[in-house]
Formats: structure tokens, sequence, C-alpha cells
């Protein structure tokens, strides 16, 4: 699974980075720190296992808060996939700490951008994935489990504020429509692309191969 594999046997890899144990979609390719259930590569975001240009797609929903070098992993996205290959990334930035392996930052819409477009990636699309009543709601919850004691009682206050915080969950359907819902949104999300007369490196010239770091 360390192999670097070779792009003309895998025309149609959809790669879905920090996937399993669930699936998202049949099409994916799940790759993971660890061998979870379904997952099919074992391998870091910062050293991909695909020559380049090999991909035809990529997936990275709740990872890149989890990752100390964000930026060395999105090199390795824009490296990996074929010029006009899309990555779709959905990136917490109302979110209460959750670690694995840690949690090292969140990201404005504007932040979780540039991110991408530094690497060379053309923004399709972005928006609001989660909202922000969802994101009261969990915000809040958290807080009550963090400091109600005993255990139970956090667990019984945890359950309370999700069920108070349904109607505020309901209202991101409309919500979520505001051009301003993002600055105070649970999750944002893009999609992007790399340009279709673009080489392995993007436009501010970036090394085929990324810089090894240890997570």
């Amino acid at each position: 699974m360390s192999a670097v594999l070779d792009p003309g046997g895998i025309d149609a890899v959809r790669l879905s980075i920090g996937g399993g144990p669930s699936r998202v979609h049949p099409s994916l390719v799940n790759l993971n720190l660890a061998p979870f259930e379904n997952v099919d590569l074992v391998a870091t975001a910062y050293q991909l296992p695909f020559a380049a240009g090999a991909i035809q797609a990529v997936h990275c929903e709740a990872v890149l808060e989890h990752l100390e070098h964000p930026e060395v992993a999105v090199r390795e996205m824009f490296r990996v996939l074929r010029p006009g290959g899309q990555v779709y990334a959905a990136t917490p930035f109302l979110q209460a700490y959750h670690g694995y392996p840690d949690h090292y930052q969140n990201f404005t819409l504007t932040g979780h951008r540039r991110l991408f477009e530094r690497a060379g990636f053309e923004i399709c699309d972005a928006g609001v994935a989660v909202g922000p009543g969802f994101a009261l709601t969990d915000v809040a919850r958290n807080f009550a489990r963090g400091v109600f004691r005993p255990r139970f009682l956090a667990a019984v206050a945890y359950r309370v504020v999700t069920l108070l915080g349904l109607p505020l969950r309901l209202l991101d359907l409309v919500v979520n429509r505001s051009p301003a819902a993002h600055t105070l949104a649970s999750l944002t999300f893009l999609r992007a692309r790399k340009p279709a007369a673009s080489g392995s490196g993007g436009r501010h010239h970036l090394d085929a191969q990324p810089r090894r770091v240890h997570l």
C-alpha cells in the first residue's frame, strides 16, 4: 500500500482522504492513518501514494483541522489530481475541540478558500455545509457535557440541549441561504479545480513531492 501507483492503471480513481469507517460514496477509495473498517489505503495526507496526475477527484471532509500542516496536504491533493480534476473539501469553522489524532485549527470560509488558492486551485463553488443553528447547539451541548458533574448528569444535559436545539437546526434550512451564514457556520465547504493546463506543481511552482512531516 505504500507504493506509488501507476496512473495508467487507475484511470477512474476517486480518493477520499480521511475516509472510513463509513464510505461516503461507493466509488471512493478510502485513505486513512490506520486500517479501520472500509479503509482501502493506509497512508498520510502529507504523502499520498499516487503518481502525479493519477487521481480523478478528491473528497476531504473534516480532515484539515486535524493536520498541523494543512498546506502540505492541499499541495499533495493538487499534485495527484489530473488537470481538470476536482476536490471537494468541508472543514469546520465553529466547532468544539475534537482530536484525532489532534485538533490544530478551524477555518473561516475565506481562510478555506485561500488555503486552496495558494496551492494553485481554482475555486468553483464555496459556502456553508452545516449552518449557524447547528454551531450554536453543538457549542452549548459540549459546554453542558464539559461542566456538569457527575458523568450521568453531563450526559443528560447533553441530550437535553440537543433536543432544545432542534428548532435552530431546522432554521438552518433557511439561514444557510443568507450571504452572511458563513460567518457563524459550523462547517464550510468548497469545490476546487486543478486548472486544465496545469502541471503537477501548480502556478506557484511547488515541488511535486511534499516535504516529510510527521504526525
